[in-house]
């Protein structure tokens, strides 16, 4: 076996074990997926060229900015800090540093951001787009800065991406609540545009059409907060009782519990109405009434992406016949408590 080199990459791992660059990643990712031999392969060679993946820093920051620019949409958002953390302590671990932007939401503030990172050289960007943005990603790859898409599912298998299945999320929601025997629901939300929502509605819709008695409306919020859920609310509350919804599915946890604070003291939770959120933030469970809602990852994505990042700049230029690049779905959970179900039920 050859010795060590200088600044090895995932590249170098995979040539001296004989597989792939995408086995490599697989084998820090998913190694359950390969054959004993292959990981012992892989163990080898990273022993040999005493490769680590956050030796990925040190070959990058030469002649470069040690910085990784974050761009997300929404700083309000209480999924945010723990994204932003679990990726700031994942680079800091390899050396490196987190600057983040929030770009509200508008196409114009997320394209000055992406320029302003390539004019800083950063080593690469993590980005929640709110446009399409794989095209600008693929420009500023050619000119060497990495990228990583974060909560939503690159369409193009060069660009790299971790996401949460939604889709299986707005299931997960509707069939529970379908379960218990509700059969008028609303999709409370502000937008559909943003895929990770529209991901979350397909999967509600797509449970509703298996019940040939059940229906989903959506009810429009002003925002995704606390109280644009509870204006909601009280605007649910001026429709005659017969046209309510027996269940409301709260695009966010902080609209399902400003529903239920809106709804407090007009109709029970759960008896007369349910009411679920989404993400699973930590005052879910201390709510009022605890909120049941769909547990969405939130570290492990920010952990991921930075994880990306650093093998996406570690593996170096793209050859043609490489492997696509990885674009990790993580899984979402249903946590029940009282606000769907009552004490004693199943």
């Amino acid at each position: 076996m050859a010795g060590p080199v200088d600044s090895p990459t995932i590249r170098d791992v995979a040539a001296l074990a004989e597989v792939s660059a995408a086995t490599v990643s697989n084998y820090f990712h998913h190694p359950e997926r390969m054959s004993a031999a292959t990981r012992e392969r892989i163990r080898s060679a990273m022993e040999t060229l005493n490769f680590s993946p956050n030796g990925a820093a040190s070959s990058l920051r030469r002649g470069r900015n040690p910085v990784v620019g974050y761009i997300s949409y929404e700083l309000a958002s209480a999924r945010t800090p723990a994204i932003t953390n679990a990726m700031s302590e994942r680079l800091a671990a390899a050396g490196m540093q987190l600057l983040s932007a929030v770009d509200g939401g508008d196409p114009a503030r997320e394209r000055e951001f992406l320029d302003l990172f390539e004019r800083q050289r950063v080593t690469g960007v993590v980005i929640t787009p709110v446009t399409d943005i794989e095209p600008t990603l693929a420009r500023l790859r050619a000119r060497g800065m990495a990228s990583v898409i974060c909560a939503q599912r690159a369409r193009s298998p060069e660009q790299t991406s971790v996401s949460i299945d939604h889709v299986t999320g707005g299931r997960l929601a509707a069939e529970h609540l379908l379960a218990t025997g509700r059969r008028r629901l609303a999709f409370v939300t502000d937008t559909l545009e943003l895929s990770q929502i529209a991901d979350r509605f397909a999967g509600v819709t797509a449970a509703v059409r298996e019940h040939p008695d059940a229906t989903v409306e959506v009810v429009w919020s002003s925002a995704r907060s606390v109280d644009a859920g509870e204006a909601s609310a009280r605007q649910l509350l001026q429709r005659p009782r017969r046209d309510l919804p027996d269940a409301l599915l709260g695009v966010n946890d902080l609209v399902a519990m400003g529903l239920c604070g809106g709804l407090r003291g007009s109709l029970s939770i759960p008896g007369e109405i349910a009411v679920i959120g989404y993400d699973d933030i930590e005052f879910a469970r201390l709510a009022a009434v605890p909120l049941t809602s769909i547990h969405t990852p939130q570290e492990r994505l920010g952990e991921m992406a930075a994880t990306l990042l650093l093998e996406e700049v570690a593996g170096g230029e793209r050859r043609p016949g490489d492997a696509p690049r990885p674009q990790v779905e993580l899984a979402p959970e249903l946590v029940v408590r009282g606000s769907t179900v009552s004490a004693g039920e199943p």
